[in-house]
């Protein structure tokens, strides 16, 4: 009897892995996330340790890719001093504001999806403008608005156009998130899309998660990633 849950729990994180590459390889969107967060917190943990997983794919590839001869280019993390405030911004900060702007929407309810929008106009403006009272208005009133979407349209369906559609805005917010990443390298160029690749699958991880269980389950995944990597840079300057 004692070993029955351990069998079960080897057998947990397989099972996930096999239902996210089945999601993958044709994308759906269900009508609704589930509401467990029991279920969606196993699920995170068992995309953790594929996301773990794959992670060590990837960089050990580009470990060879080094030794035969490839530079890579310079990053902006190296040129920063890995401060408290710097790390939680990283472990906080842009796991809330980058899956808010890349997948608060990918549910394609109106409210949702209104929501995200108000807010990226809301930056797009409070960027471009010209004054620090300017830009501080634009935010305020993305800040109220979005909320006030979110409560007027709680409760409708996910649009049927965006359903049909989903694969296309699934792939496109991946592709959009590992995309953004490449402005993290001092240069441009073709040459640095592989070095991207670690964002595109978390990306393909963290947009299941946010249409199966919700948007809190892709942050959470999204910040034990970006955990990870600050402990490794941790670790790494104190080595």
């Amino acid at each position: 009897m004692s070993g029955q849950p351990t069998r079960a729990g080897r057998a947990a994180a397989p099972a996930a892995w096999r239902a996210w590459a089945r999601f993958v390889r044709r994308p759906a969107l269900p009508d609704a996330a589930g509401l467990d967060p029991v279920h969606g917190v196993k699920a995170v943990l068992a995309l953790y340790a594929l996301d773990l997983a794959i992670m060590i794919g990837l960089f050990a590839a580009l470990g060879v890719a080094i030794a035969l001869g490839f530079e890579l280019p310079r990053h902006m993390l190296g040129e920063m001093k890995l401060t408290g405030l710097l790390a939680v911004g990283m472990v906080v900060g842009a796991p809330l504001g980058e899956e808010i702007l890349f997948r608060g929407w990918l549910s394609g309810r109106p409210g949702h999806v209104l929501a995200v929008g108000l807010l990226g106009l809301g930056g797009a403006v409070a960027a471009l403008a010209g004054s620090p009272v300017a830009s501080g208005a634009a935010l305020a009133a993305a800040l109220a608005l979005a909320p006030l979407a979110l409560w007027l349209l709680r409760g409708r369906p996910a649009m049927s156009w965006f359903q049909r559609r989903f694969a296309w805005f699934f792939w496109g917010s991946a592709l959009a998130f590992a995309a953004i990443h490449l402005t993290n390298f001092a240069t441009a160029g073709a040459t640095l899309l592989p070095l991207v690749l670690p964002q595109f699958a978390l990306a393909l991880l963290l947009g299941y998660l946010r249409v199966t269980h919700g948007l809190w389950s892709a942050v959470l995944l999204h910040m034990l990633h970006n955990a990870t990597f600050v402990a490794l840079m941790l670790a790494g300057a104190g080595a």
